[in-house]
């Protein structure tokens, strides 16, 4: 009798190429903890006809839900994976990524050059070379030889269908693991910065005297950008500014954006502990300005200030070993999928865990014919775990007015699309998938720390949310601009501190246009390996 035991199967997806159709290429292993549904729940109806036979009839078929939905712990490659999908909309600086698609990686065709694919002439005005300064940096990651992986300086400035990035290090020609990755992660300048931050760690701003025009490097409004980037495997920190005299590593979110200067506001300091005042930096050093890909919620109606929006569906492969007799592997698909939900759950002394819900319009029979393209899909890469304790920069709100004064006990940030199938007669199943209205929502536990927090729920008070996660992986910060509170009941555990729980529904930002925001980092300084 064939048995399928569940810690042998496997799953695996595809971005496809339009509803329900998926490449032949470019499919992705994709880690689970639990999946709650998957494929096709049939709906039948009996018949019941009155009559002195007393018994039902054979019914027939009438309907087909098709939903893929699984929890998985939260990992760089988990979040980045179906974050586009979530989000509809395409990332900002999609271009970074400098892979072939999914396979092949970039391969090391001499000691200084990665060969990649023809350079776009997009790409090509952002990636900048200066002998002198403001030249950009590529990650790479997943490299069997050490000297290809970490930071590289590009050594010759990237011109429109180039296909090599020249860099500044030594490298191992290779031809990599198929999981390997080459971004874009930032831009080195030397001389040029100088960094202005308010005494309260609130605002300030980022001026280039010469080196690097900011309009032209890839930067968006809302976007977190970072000063400072790892030397080391262990994440030690390099090429930070140095402020009031102090070395420290920063983030902040870009509000205004010019030529010469930037302005932002949510100001972290990379470092618990650290004091730091008004100052000015770096005068004559050099630092890293680290940034990256950068997804938020875009209007449906595209138009000359963004043109992002995109509906993007998913065609899953739940691998079933043994199901058609000892060494025959069965194969059933899940197509045309919309992502429906993420929920993040960011527990007390755990794991951070990622929900996803995904609704699509039908599912194939299970078969023991495979569909070209999974049985190469690479492995994950980015896939260690953010620990609550440890891989927390920062979980930030303006409820109170010092950051030092919030304290989270349990979070939960759920991103809902509403999506719900179209159906149709004379079809199985779904016909077309509905996009329904976007929210964001909190939900968590704080300590009672300042009476502001139930001010604010009162009050109806536009408050903002900001947290960083970072790991040896890279970083993800999550923002969302404007949002109120509700909730804030309390309660009184004997012995312990007293708790408030709040709710929190996001708006669209009347400043940045959007509401909610993910910045993902390839590389940050002061990485606490997991």
């Amino acid at each position: 009798m064939a048995r399928v035991l569940t810690n042998n199967t496997g799953l695996r997806a595809v971005v496809e190429t339009s509803l329900g159709v998926p490449p032949t290429s470019d499919w992705f292993a994709v880690e689970f903890d639990s999946i709650g549904a998957y494929g096709a729940t049939i709906t039948t109806v009996v018949r019941r006809p009155i009559g002195q036979d007393r018994g039902r009839q054979k019914g027939a078929v009438v309907d087909l839900e098709s939903t893929v939905e699984y929890e998985t712990d939260l990992t760089i490659d988990a979040f980045i994976r179906f974050a586009e999908g979530f989000m509809f909309a395409e990332y900002t600086n999609v271009e970074f990524n400098l892979r072939s698609g999914v396979l092949p990686p970039p391969a090391v065709a001499t000691t200084d050059d990665f060969t990649i694919d023809s350079v776009s002439a997009l790409l090509a005005g952002k990636a900048q070379f200066n002998a002198t300064g403001g030249t950009t940096i590529l990650f790479a990651k997943g490299y069997t030889n050490a000297a290809n992986n970490g930071l590289h300086l590009l050594n010759v400035d990237m011109a429109a269908t180039d296909t090599t990035a020249q860099v500044a290090t030594t490298l191992v020609a290779e031809t990599p693991p198929t999981n390997a990755t080459l971004e874009i992660c930032g831009i080195r300048a030397a001389d040029d910065f100088v960094l202005v931050i308010d005494g309260g760690l609130v605002t300030g701003t980022l001026a280039s005297a010469a080196d690097v025009d900011f309009t032209t490097i890839g930067l968006t409004l809302g976007q977190e950008c970072c000063l400072g980037s790892p030397l080391t495997a262990t994440g030690a920190a390099t090429n930070v500014p140095s402020i009031s005299g102090v070395d420290q590593a920063i983030y902040f979110r870009l509000t205004a954006i010019t030529a010469t200067l930037l302005t932002f506001n949510k100001v972290v300091i990379a470092e618990a502990g650290v004091v730091i005042t008004a100052g000015t930096s770096p005068g004559s050093e050099v630092v890293d300005f680290m940034f990256g890909r950068f997804a938020r919620n875009v209007p449906v109606t595209n138009n000359t200030d963004d043109d992002r929006y995109l509906e993007r569906t998913y065609q899953f492969e739940a691998v079933y070993p043994d199901l058609g007799g000892v060494s025959t592997d069965e194969y059933e698909y899940a197509i045309g999928n919309f992502v429906n939900e993420y929920v993040f759950n960011i527990p007390l002394a755990e794991k951070a865990t990622l929900g996803v819900n995904f609704i699509g319009t039908n599912s194939d029979d299970i078969t023991g014919s495979r569909k070209t393209g999974p049985s190469v899909a690479p492995a994950a890469l980015r896939k260690t775990a953010f620990g609550t304790g440890s891989n927390i920069l920062s979980i930030s709100t303006d409820v109170v007015s010092a950051v030092s004064d919030v304290c989270f006990k349990s979070l939960t940030l759920s991103i809902l699309n509403n999506v719900s199938p179209e159906k149709c007669l004379g079809t199985l199943g779904a016909t077309f998938v509905n996009a329904g209205l976007f929210e964001a929502n909190l939900e968590g536990q704080m300590l009672f720390t300042n009476k502001s927090i139930v001010n604010a729920i009162k009050n109806n008070t536009t408050v903002t949310f900001q947290s960083i996660l970072r790991n040896g992986d890279g970083a993800i910060c999550i923002d969302m601009p404007e949002l109120t509170l509700g909730g804030g009941g309390r309660e009184y555990p004997v012995d312990q501190s007293v708790l408030i729980n709040i709710t929190g529904e996001s708006f669209t930002s009347n400043t940045f246009g959007y509401d909610i925001g993910f910045s993902h980092f390839a590389a940050v300084p002061g990485i606490i390996d997991s």
